[in-house]
């Protein structure tokens, strides 16, 4: 009979990640407080009976976690976020529509800008949203890169051709 091993899961956490929670946490309290419309008083008495703090700011996760609760039983549900991540693919295709758009391309397809993933990588794909995310930066990187100059090339003159004199 074969043994097998456990693995053991830690969770780790940064200073960050925690300090973002509690500021979430603190919001949401705070919203709570205005949408259930309790009284400066009225909040502090809830806070004060759950945790024994008057201020949320003293509250640890423990209490912030029982104040939302109690917010929660009496109605109140927070807002949803509206906040959507723009991931990498989404900026890359951004970047190329905003160097054509500032006249750094001769050609803005997406093949092009296909071929041009394939340059920098040396990796063929055929959309950008199957790009490694460290392949991914790099080519943000050079696609920033590539709109500085396109925002800083002075237009060429239409006429002539020529740059115009200062």
């Amino acid at each position: 009979m074969a043994t097998t091993t456990r693995r053991q899961f830690t969770a780790h956490t940064n200073q960050a990640n925690a300090d973002a929670q509690r500021k979430r946490e603190l919001g949401h309290i705070h919203q709570g407080k205005a949408a259930l419309a309790w009284s400066d008083d009225d909040y502090r008495y809830h806070l004060f009976d759950l945790t024994g703090k008057t201020s949320a700011a003293d509250l640890d996760a423990t209490g912030r976690a029982k104040v939302l609760s109690r917010m929660a039983a009496a109605g109140y549900k927070p807002k949803a976020s509206t906040f959507k991540p723009f991931d990498q693919a989404a900026k890359i295709k951004w970047l190329w529509k905003k160097i054509a758009a500032a006249g750094g391309l001769r050609d803005a397809s997406e093949a092009a800008l296909l071929t041009f993933v394939g340059r920098h990588t040396g990796k063929g794909v055929d959309k950008v949203e199957f790009l490694p995310t460290a392949d991914a930066s790099k080519i943000i990187e050079a696609l920033k890169s590539m709109l500085t100059r396109a925002e800083r090339a002075e237009p060429k003159h239409q006429d002539s051709g020529q740059v115009p004199l200062k």
